[in-house]
């Protein structure tokens, strides 16, 4: 509003204007003029309050406009502000929930949030990737809800989980889910209630973790546990009986031979004595044998070496072996043997060394766990396999026990109460062997009814027109005297005892022995001596083995010749030594026959 100003001259000329107005009217007009000056006065006063007042409220107005336009600005300001920080607020909560999402999305642990009631609120990929199910499909079940995927194991799952989340607030367990593929997977789950800032319920958490391999790495963990500590005892046990095969047999040797030394034997007990002192030096062998020859089984280092083998010879190297086995024995045992082959197809491609090791396991067990009756030995054709078929009347086996027989060191008494010597190995390397051959081998048992163990090998007939019978073995003629007294031989080993015993048994032939202690020394003498006839070389001494000391002899006198003598006694290290150019190989411990047979083969002229 615009203020309205009166100049004060207006105002002076009036008041004198007025003066002389007074002076020129009288009484009543001059009262009447007077009152209508005061009220003027008083009007105009009052005109001037209202103007100066409105005046001032227009400049506070004014004031307050500008100080409305400033806060106006500074709320338009405040409001920008608000905005960009809802923008830049709304951004940050874009980017998380994305952050959270993706995080979700990719993590290997499946999640699922629910409602209270149970149905799923969320739930990310890995939920359905689990058990094999597409996320982005429309037809994708509630995995947990789906009571066709739980394991009948899990049938109460729902009820548990409810009442657990109820009253405990969580819930944690181990759930099995089927696969589309059709196996069912181990799930590590754990639920807990998800409360909201006024404790009110807003639903239930799940992760749910894959612990399949996990599962299977632990079950494979604990069979190999139970696995080594059954090894563990069932090593255990070996020692102890192995301690007891080894000492059983020395025990008889160092008694009888003890007893040789009694001067009141006579000729008749000193033979008697010495035939028990074989008997058990042959058991003590074979028990040191069995243990090699299933090291390497295990180690898979045995080749089965095809030659013609006639299988009727081998039935008779059986039979003769049983029933010796039995006379030793002093059982009431019946051996029967019943050849299913004709002479003219039973000769085929087999490995008769191994075929011979076989049926002595098998026929050993036979004779040891029966204390009289009957057993059995067969042979025949079926199909395109020859089955053999060992047969006894004795204790049998129990059924839990069958599945274990063929297992090393199993057997169905254990400790120092068990009735039946034996290291537990007989049947594992047979079974082995016969594996080995392409061959089957099992066991028909009942306790106390006697066992029937089969085994088969391939028919791989040989023509008969062709085989001469070259690839068996003769029977060692009996030695008569020997003379070798226009003979020298050189034999070299550090054992003294081993030279002792040679030289001993060469002493009757009248032969000249000449001893060296080492390769080096068996080498100097070859060289110095001319008269040389025979080298008798261990292959295991100090300085310089035999190998070596062989090839140094060679170019010395290259047709001399050399019977090697070794403790080792696979099959392919006798190969080794006679490729390497050695001329025989005797395995130690040499037997009197053994020895004398090979060197007359290269001393005598005849």
């Amino acid at each position: 509003m615009t203020a309205i100003i009166i100049p004060k001259t207006i105002i002076q000329a009036n008041i004198v204007s007025l003066a002389d107005l007074f002076e020129s009217l009288h009484g009543e007009v001059l009262t009447l003029i007077l009152t209508l000056i005061s009220i003027s006065v008083v009007l105009l006063t009052l005109v001037i309050i209202v103007v100066v007042r409105r005046r001032k409220m227009a400049e506070e107005m004014e004031l307050q406009r500008k100080e409305n336009d400033l806060s106006n600005a500074e709320l338009e300001k405040l409001n920008r502000d608000l905005q960009d920080q809802k923008a830049r607020i709304e951004e940050e909560l874009a980017e998380s929930e994305m952050l959270y999402r993706i995080m979700l999305a990719s993590a290997g642990d499946g999640i699922i949030f629910y409602n209270t009631d149970w149905s799923v609120k969320f739930a990310n990929p890995a939920v359905y990737n689990m058990v094999g199910y597409d996320y982005n499909a429309e037809d994708t079940p509630d995995i947990i809800r789906d009571s066709e995927l739980l394991h009948p194991d899990h049938q109460n799952f729902h009820a548990e989980r409810s009442r657990a989340i109820s009253e405990e607030g969580s819930y944690e367990t181990e759930l099995k889910l089927k696969h589309t593929n059709g196996k069912y997977i181990v799930l590590s789950t754990k639920m807990v209630e998800a409360k909201g800032s006024s404790d009110n319920t807003l639903g239930i958490l799940m992760i749910a973790r894959d612990i399949t391999s996990l599962k299977y790495t632990q079950s494979q963990l604990i069979t190999a546990k139970e696995k080594a500590e059954e090894s563990n005892r069932l090593k255990s046990t070996f020692l102890a009986n192995i301690s007891h095969e080894i000492r059983t047999p020395l025990n008889s040797i160092v008694g009888f031979a003890n007893l040789l030394n009694d001067d009141g034997s006579d000729s008749a007990m000193r033979e008697e004595y010495i035939g028990y002192l074989n008997q058990n030096t042959e058991k003590l062998l074979q028990v040191i044998t069995d243990i090699i020859d299933l090291s390497r089984l295990e180690n898979n280092e045995i080749e089965i070496k095809y030659k013609p083998v006639r299988i009727n010879s081998v039935l008779d190297f059986a039979d003769k072996y049983t029933s010796d086995l039995i006379s030793r024995c002093d059982k009431k045992i019946d051996f029967v043997l019943r050849k299913g082959l004709a002479d003219d197809r039973d000769i085929v491609y087999s490995d008769e060394v191994w075929l011979k090791r076989v049926l002595r396991h098998m026929l050993d067990n036979a004779v040891k766990f029966t204390r009289s009756g009957t057993v059995e030995l067969s042979a025949a054709l079926a199909g395109s396999s020859i089955m053999f078929t060992v047969k006894d009347t004795g204790i049998g086996i129990s059924k839990e026990n069958l599945k274990n027989i063929f297992e090393q060191f199993r057997q169905e008494e254990i400790g120092h109460h068990r009735t039946f010597e034996g290291l537990g190995i007989g049947l594992t390397m047979a079974r082995k062997v016969v594996d080995n051959m392409d061959g089957y081998l099992w066991v028909e048992s009942e306790k106390g009814k006697g066992s029937e163990f089969f085994f088969t090998i391939p028919y791989r007939p040989v023509d008969k027109s062709s085989y001469n019978g070259a690839t068996e073995k003769k029977k060692p003629e009996v030695l008569i005297k020997q003379d070798w007294s226009e003979k020298t031989i050189l034999v070299a080993d550090d054992n003294i005892d081993i030279l002792r015993y040679l030289n001993r048994v060469l002493s009757n032939t009248g032969v000249n022995v000449i001893q060296a202690r080492s390769g080096l020394e068996a080498i100097d003498i070859v060289r110095d001596t001319r008269n040389v006839d025979l080298v008798l070389l261990d292959m295991q001494m100090p300085e310089m083995n035999g190998l070596e000391a062989l090839g140094e002899i060679r170019k010395i006198k290259a047709g001399m010749p050399i019977v090697a003598q070794t403790a080792f006694i696979f099959e392919e290290e006798q190969d080794d030594l006679l490729k390497a150019g050695c001329d025989a190989c005797l395995i130690k411990p040499i037997s009197r026959d053994q020895l004398l047979s090979v060197i007359s083969a290269y001393l005598n002229t005849n």
